[in-house]
């Protein structure tokens, strides 16, 4: 509701209609993406997980052989610093533990949500509150935005991090959507395995400012490189680095064009200090959230700044 108000406003005075009829329809529009997405891509992110996890476990006998005839380990464990058979077992249980797991990750994750009538009860209540939040969204803002302190008697840096963090949400949303959808598709030209999980762990990674966008790639390049050749390897690369070129010279500068205000260096020490605390969601939200921090710390500071002139004497 936080992310679409801004549409339910423009629909609303364009078209001079009664609120709830945008927020009705955005409802609608939102509902039907979720079934779209629901019904056509997570069977094919489904799909691609277990043929994933089948090839990862279609190699362990290639690893295997590999790591036996390897001169490296041969010789670290005639210098008494491991031993070859050891280090063989632990590697090819390691990976075959991790690949057992991946196919499963999405009915985890479904099952997470509780039983049946749980989900239905949710899948029923979501588009309730949300058509109610939107219809009803500055009554609900302004209730929350009494919850917070003043500064001189005024509440301004509310707005000016409300601000900064809705175009942020908004820009990166929508680069990371186009992002997800570029690489997938050139990688589905190009012929690329597991093109569809790539894709969107570009989209998703790209969500997170400064380093998303190395760990799409050297991930990307490691399924590509182990499971495809050196060229399908070079492909996601090059396909990455074209993406991340096009989002810094055009995206970026169309779609968030927006100053944080916030020092590069403390982006990454908050993506760092998320990270550790609340893990993938830390890293998502650290930017908003420390833009929030900076944002009240220099409302406050200017507050309470003290104007020596009026207390020099002549």
């Amino acid at each position: 509701a936080y992310l679409l108000n801004p549409l339910v406003e423009r629909l609303e005075q364009r078209y001079r209609v009664p609120r709830w009829f945008p927020a009705l329809l955005v409802t609608a529009l939102v509902g039907g993406l979720i079934v779209l997405f629901a019904f056509i891509l997570v069977p094919n992110i489904a799909n691609q997980a277990q043929a994933l996890s089948d090839r990862i476990l279609g190699t362990m006998k290639s690893l295997r052989t590999w790591l036996e005839a390897s001169t490296v380990l041969d010789t670290l464990q005639e210098a008494d610093l491991l031993q070859k058979q050891a280090v063989i077992d632990q590697t090819q249980a390691l990976i075959k533990e991790q690949a057992a797991q991946l196919p499963t990750a999405i009915q985890d994750l479904a099952s997470s949500f509780g039983s049946v009538l749980g989900i239905l009860t949710l899948v029923a209540l979501i588009p309730v509150i949300f058509f109610y939040t939107l219809r009803d969204y500055p009554a609900v803002q302004a209730a929350l935005v009494g919850l917070f302190p003043t500064a001189g008697g005024r509440r301004d840096y509310l707005v000016e991090a409300g601000s900064i963090v809705g175009r942020y949400f908004r820009g990166q949303l929508l680069i990371s959507t186009i992002a997800a959808f570029n690489v997938s598709f050139l990688l589905f030209l190009f012929d690329i395995p597991f093109w569809l999980l790539i894709g969107l762990l570009a989209g998703l990674l790209n969500l997170i400012p400064q380093i998303g966008a190395l760990i799409t790639m050297v991930i990307g390049a490691l399924v590509a490189l182990i499971l495809g050749s050196w060229t399908k390897a070079v492909i996601v690369i090059a396909v990455l680095v074209g993406e991340a070129f096009l989002e810094q010279s055009v995206l970026t500068p169309n779609i968030l064009s927006y100053q944080v205000g916030i020092h590069p260096l403390l982006v990454l020490f908050s993506l760092l200090v998320f990270g550790m605390l609340f893990g993938i969601l830390g890293l998502l939200i650290a930017v908003p959230v420390t833009t929030i921090l900076v944002t009240v710390y220099r409302a406050y500071r200017e507050e309470l700044t003290i104007d020596l002139s009026e207390y020099v004497t002549s």
